[in-house]
């Protein structure tokens, strides 16, 4: 009989599953003793294997997330009811997620999501930037440059300069930065008396999403830091 570990890449997928480990602990749960349970499964290997599974829907379902703000500004030639300074605020929000995460070495699956925002975040202001140089108030090139200029100087600092003790200001700054972000959407969503090209499904994702992001992360690395960002 074929054991499992025998099958080409089942076992590094069970180790990226569950990890490695020996079988001196019997509390523990590691690729080759929660494969040895298959098809009955114990719970803590059970537990380990659907919050990777909720980790990998997050970031599938991220990389949607902006997807119908996309649509409906392409649709409409216009970045109606979009504030630059929340899209600004967001990628700030998004950056900051990704680069903790990265940098302390959590698993990808518990903040790839942030990866995947940024990026279509990065669209979005791309497209409302575009939109707007057809309009009477387009976007200045010293905003454009300072723009692009201070999410490249954020990375290099980030990456080469943040002290292994100030790492947690990443995350502690997320509540503040994210109010600013939300505050300035409301306020552009009041002057224009519309919601203009913002999507229900994309806050609904937003916040099935925060839900889903603490139940892993208590399970995945019980950050505090990380868990205080989503409350």
């Amino acid at each position: 009989m074929v054991k499992l570990t025998d099958i080409p890449f089942v076992l590094p997928l069970a180790e990226w599953i569950w990890g490695t480990g020996t079988a001196s602990n019997d509390d523990e749960v590691y690729a080759e003793k929660c494969l040895g349970q298959i098809p009955f499964i114990s719970v803590p290997c059970l537990t380990q294997l659907i919050t990777k599974a909720l980790g990998v829907a997050i970031i599938l379902g991220s990389m949607l997330n902006k997807v119908p703000i996309m649509i409906n500004m392409v649709k409409s030639q216009s970045a109606a009811g979009i504030s630059r300074n929340s899209l600004y605020g967001e990628a700030i929000v998004y950056a900051n997620g990704a680069m903790y995460g990265f940098l302390l070495g959590h698993p990808f699956t518990a903040y790839g999501e942030n990866a995947s925002l940024l990026m279509q975040n990065v669209v979005l202001v791309a497209l409302s930037w575009n939109f707007l140089s057809k309009t009477s108030s387009p976007v200045g090139g010293q905003e454009k440059m300072l723009a692009i200029f201070g999410l490249l100087l954020y990375f290099v600092l980030v990456l080469n300069y943040l002290p292994d003790d100030y790492r947690y200001l990443l995350m502690s700054t997320t509540w503040p930065v994210m109010l600013y972000a939300r505050g300035s959407q409301v306020w552009e969503t009041f002057k224009v008396k519309t919601t203009g090209n913002l999507s229900i499904v994309t806050t609904s994702m937003n916040l099935v999403g925060a839900f889903i992001r603490i139940l892993t992360t208590l399970k995945e690395t019980g950050d505090l830091v990380v868990l205080a960002g989503y409350l």
